[in-house]
């Protein structure tokens, strides 16, 4: 989602791309940061490096044992994949989208979190809503035009799966908008997976703190820096697929799964399942990467015979298994 309040215009690339994604969210004008180099996009997708910086801890280190009253981590034999509630987004401006009240079905949106538990390891991705919300009241929680709704914890759900925190062994955010990191700072004890790209970008110097208060933690959390694709667990069946354009650094996720195949998480890639059939998206984004970004999912998704979930749909959440069901 993109940033919503009164953002400081500058001339340096980074808050280009946050006023673009601003007047996604609010309609207002982003002045000059259409001026973003398509330079940069192209040296990033065409780099597949991945650097690992210092850890603090070692990340396969046993984990620690639960407290009482939390049930056994699953274990599994191949990828488990979990749908966790992290909120809704009341909204009435598909507008903002390029799509008209009678084009969408439902212009408001679910906030999902996703869990996968691989025989190497645990992956969170995204952390949604922040938990702070529960049990708070619509109007104080309205940012840009969206009302943020909230009725249960991520940390209780992921309890009710048998996952603590600690048990996490990687966290990675789609991007770093305030619907997709509320409770990043939780789980800053788990290894960070972030594109350079989405790294410079949220901590940049001119970066607004009111948000970075979000993730603040990360930035001293152990991190696994990369651009491009990443697999997560060695093994391609995993992979955060690295797709620019809603940010510098926004990327989706893939996870092969033993019965039901192939999935794409979209992050913010589309928002409402309107624009992938009716190939609109908010203006902005048509010279940020985001058409690109599209396609090369699109043939990826060909490619893999691989289904797309398009988190903010609520169709789609509406249908999904959640957790602490889950999808094999």
């Amino acid at each position: 989602m993109a940033r919503c309040g009164l953002l400081r215009q500058t001339h340096d690339a980074v808050q280009s791309w946050r006023m673009q994604n601003f007047k996604a969210k609010t309609g207002i004008a982003a002045g000059t940061a259409t001026r973003v180099g398509g330079a940069l996009l192209l040296a990033l997708a065409l780099s597949c490096a991945t650097v690992v910086l210092p850890s603090a801890a070692d990340e396969s280190a046993p984990l620690a044992p639960h407290p009482p009253g939390i049930a056994p981590l699953p274990k599994v034999s191949s990828p488990r994949l979990y749908v966790i509630d992290c909120g809704t987004l009341t909204y009435n401006r598909p507008e903002d989208y390029q799509l008209t009240r009678e084009e969408v079905a439902d212009t408001n949106m679910s906030v999902p979190c996703f869990l996968v538990i691989h025989p190497k390891g645990i992956l969170l991705f995204d952390t949604g809503l922040s938990d702070a919300l529960v049990g708070r009241p619509l109007w104080e929680n309205m940012d840009g035009g969206y009302g943020q709704i909230k009725f249960t914890t991520l940390r209780g759900q992921l309890a009710d799966i048998g996952v603590t925190p600690a048990d996490i062994t990687y966290l990675a955010i789609s991007h770093s908008h305030w619907d997709h990191v509320g409770n990043a700072n939780d789980y800053a004890g788990s290894t960070w997976l972030t594109q350079k790209a989405e790294l410079d970008f949220m901590f940049a110097a001119n970066a607004d703190p009111a948000y970075v208060a979000h993730y603040s933690a990360l930035a001293h959390a152990r991190k696994k820096v990369f651009v491009g694709d990443h697999d997560v667990f060695g093994d391609r069946t995993v992979i955060l697929k690295f797709t620019p354009g809603h940010t510098p650094g926004h990327q989706a996720l893939y996870v092969r799964l033993a019965k039901t195949g192939g999935v794409v998480l979209s992050g913010d890639l589309w928002h409402y399942a309107e624009e992938r059939t009716l190939h609109r998206m908010p203006k902005e984004e048509e010279s940020t990467g985001t058409p690109q970004s599209r396609e090369l999912i699109e043939r990826f998704l060909t490619e893999k015979s691989a289904q797309l979930w398009i988190g903010h749909s609520t169709t789609f959440f509406k249908n999904v298994i959640k957790s602490p069901g889950w999808y094999d």
